[in-house]
């Protein structure tokens, strides 16, 4: 069902034809200058949308209901839509089109403007690879979430019809070749799907805090003090962390130095695969697909219990 399919592999070519067509036309009718201009504003969209992440995200998450996880993204797509439209409306008032041109100087405005009609329309399917196969790492997320309540996968289409999208990109050697071209790193997109895995498996959370990394990353005293504080158990119990991640105590300990340079090092594949490798459930990642596997026989039940709240099994380290 969620297996990729040459036929739908072969429909997002013709798709991507049909617009590098489009962009080299449009590219021919805008002209040299305002072909320029427009590759000049998506670069500068780019670079204004990355400073807007770094430089007001955090402001944006104290001085607005914005999750600070989102915080960066929204200051950046906001400024770089911003950028890019400012630029392209500048470019059009003040340069001529290529119909606006006679002679040789028309031909020549031309078939400049389709070259950088070619090149912009390149940058937006390269963009849209890591589009597709994000929108197919979310539909499996959501896949899992489905599986996790009971439900049949059937319940989710949208979801199945992004994970076969992403699947059918992705497929065979010329699949292989669009995935090394994703600036993003495949394990990017299956390490979302995994974290929803962990998230929802209370004997995975807790491997996951096992793990030697997260051990070294819980011995820094003020990542100690945010593990401890009752606000934790509360999100944990409520199954809301918007109210935690938005302290002053959690955005401060994320901003110490150590605790920069530990996450800058952690090996959050490894850490995952640690916690899912004992997982009973019957969906398993391999290959970053989702994969059914039988499930071992359960030991005999015992009157002990076998569940308890989030991290209270968790042994937690002292600072030496």
């Amino acid at each position: 069902m969620i297996a990729g399919s040459s036929q739908w592999q072969q429909y997002l070519f013709i798709a991507a034809s049909f617009f590098l067509l489009w962009e080299l036309w449009r590219g021919w009718k805008l002209g040299a200058v305002r072909g320029l201009l427009r590759l000049t504003a998506l670069f500068c969209a780019w670079i204004g949308g990355t400073a807007a992440a770094g430089a007001t995200g955090t402001f944006l998450a104290f001085f607005s209901s914005v999750s600070p996880l989102l915080a960066p993204a929204v200051a950046a797509v906001t400024v770089g839509v911003a950028i890019y439209l400012g630029v392209s409306f500048l470019s059009g008032l003040l340069f001529k089109r290529t119909d606006d041109h006679v002679g040789v100087i028309r031909v020549g405005f031309g078939f400049f403007g389709a070259i950088f009609g070619v090149i912009f329309g390149l940058l937006m399917l390269w963009g849209g690879i890591s589009l597709i196969r994000g929108l197919g790492a979310l539909g499996e997320m959501r896949l899992v979430q489905a599986q996790r309540e009971g439900r049949l996968a059937t319940t989710e289409s949208t979801a199945l019809f992004l994970v076969k999208l992403k699947a059918s990109l992705e497929l065979g050697v010329t699949g292989e070749q669009l995935k090394n071209a994703d600036p993003l790193p495949t394990r990017f997109y299956d390490n979302i799907v995994k974290i929803s895995m962990v998230a929802g498996n209370q004997q995975a959370l807790e491997r996951f805090f096992k793990y030697p990394a997260t051990l070294e990353l819980i011995k820094i005293p003020r990542m100690l003090s945010l593990i401890q504080d009752p606000a934790l158990q509360k999100a944990a119990d409520t199954k809301n962390i918007l109210p935690l991640i938005q302290s002053r105590q959690f955005q401060a300990a994320f901003q110490d130095p150590e605790i920069l340079a530990k996450l800058k090092g952690f090996d959050l594949s490894g850490a995952l695969d640690f916690a899912l490798e004992p997982d009973p459930s019957p969906i398993k990642m391999e290959h970053g697909k989702l994969r059914r596997r039988v499930s071992p026989p359960s030991p005999p039940m015992t009157n002990q219990a076998t569940t308890a709240p989030l991290l209270k099994p968790i042994a937690t380290p002292t600072a030496p």
